[in-house]
């Protein structure tokens, strides 16, 4: 599959390394000084990308909701997410957003986001997906409770949309969520199916899932990222601390190296070793002219150099030939010599 997914400055495919996203939310909690020190200290774990929830919560939930009292309080104005933004790509990073509302999609317009995310719980909020695919910029959904026909439904409705800024995360949304709800093998499905670039967003206790997730081709991973799970509100308790989150990224990273390479093989670094490495065939006791070379007489060895001689492999080529010449004990027998 020959797929990618543009997004920022970087083009997302099967062998480049993948988007790792600290999810921050609102777990500054409307503290512009704390969610830059999230920002800094997430950049500085080895995210490439900060991503925070931003919501109109008198918009997005009935005041008598927990949602609203969650979120009532934890909204950026304009020149704050701006200023933001530009923390955020001074460090060489670059910052995104889930938009809850209409109000709030205005107002990340307004300071020209560059890529949008669709959390699972607005994944059937079909008005306000159409309005974010108007802004033709690149759209990260989580699928978090979908189901197999409301996926689907997503992609028939950005049927026209450029397939290299749409990618869908696997997502379980429970929290926190048990391993054997992950339904990783999901990942597999959904690169099949849509022929996208897919990864996978992880609402569960440490760095495994998400370890695994790379191992099966995720190219995005989202965590929930926090610098003191001791904060009181949001999801601080039960996102990943900055040290933690910087562990993984540098396991991440490994296991993309574990995979780097083709379909080829052997790595041409073995090549090196390869003559040295497999057995030869080699007598096993003086051999005169005119014998026989069976079992009994030959031994198959490792070398201790690289000298011309037959590889074990070719043994039917040898086997019951008889010698030309005498082959002393340990010499290794050539095509010359039988």
């Amino acid at each position: 599959m020959k797929n990618s997914f543009k997004i920022f400055n970087k083009k997302i495919n099967h062998n480049s390394p993948s988007l790792i996203i600290a999810e921050i939310g609102i777990n500054h909690l409307g503290d512009v000084s704390l969610c830059e020190e999230m920002i800094l200290a997430a950049l500085e774990s080895g995210a490439d990308c900060v991503k925070l929830q931003t919501t109109n919560a008198t918009e997005s939930y009935h005041p008598e909701s927990e949602s609203y009292s969650v979120f009532k309080g934890t909204e950026f104005n304009r020149d704050q997410l701006y200023y933001l933004t530009k923390i955020t790509e001074k460090n060489n990073g670059f910052l995104f957003s889930t938009p809850g509302d209409f109000t709030s999609l205005e107002l990340l317009e307004s300071i020209n986001i560059k890529a949008y995310k669709v959390s699972s719980g607005l994944f059937k909020n079909i008005p306000l997906i159409k309005e974010i695919a108007k802004t033709n910029k690149p759209i990260i959904f989580s699928t978090g409770m979908a189901k197999e026909i409301e996926i689907s439904r997503i992609m028939q409705l950005l049927s026209d949309y450029d397939k290299q800024k749409i990618s869908l995360l696997h997502c379980t949304s429970i929290y926190p969520a048990p391993i054997d709800t992950l339904n990783l093998t999901y990942i597999n499905n959904m690169k099949e199916k849509y022929n996208i670039i897919v990864g996978y967003s992880d609402h569960s206790n440490g760095d495994l899932a998400c370890l695994s997730a790379i191992a099966m081709g995720a190219k995005i991973i989202e965590k929930h990222f926090t610098i003191d799970n001791k904060i009181n509100g949001a999801d601080n308790a039960m996102s990943m601390h900055h040290k933690d989150f910087k562990i993984m990224c540098t396991k991440i990273r490994e296991v993309e190296e574990m995979m780097n390479g083709s379909n080829l093989k052997p790595h041409p670094e073995e090549l090196v070793n390869r003559d040295l490495r497999y057995r030869k065939i080699v007598a096993k006791e003086n051999i005169l002219i005119g014998d026989e070379i069976n079992l009994k007489n030959v031994n198959f060895m490792r070398l201790a150099s690289k000298v011309k001689c037959i590889d074990a492999c070719d043994w039917n080529l040898v086997s019951g030939k008889k010698s030309k010449k005498e082959i002393k004990k340990f010499d290794p027998i050539t095509f010359e010599s039988i």
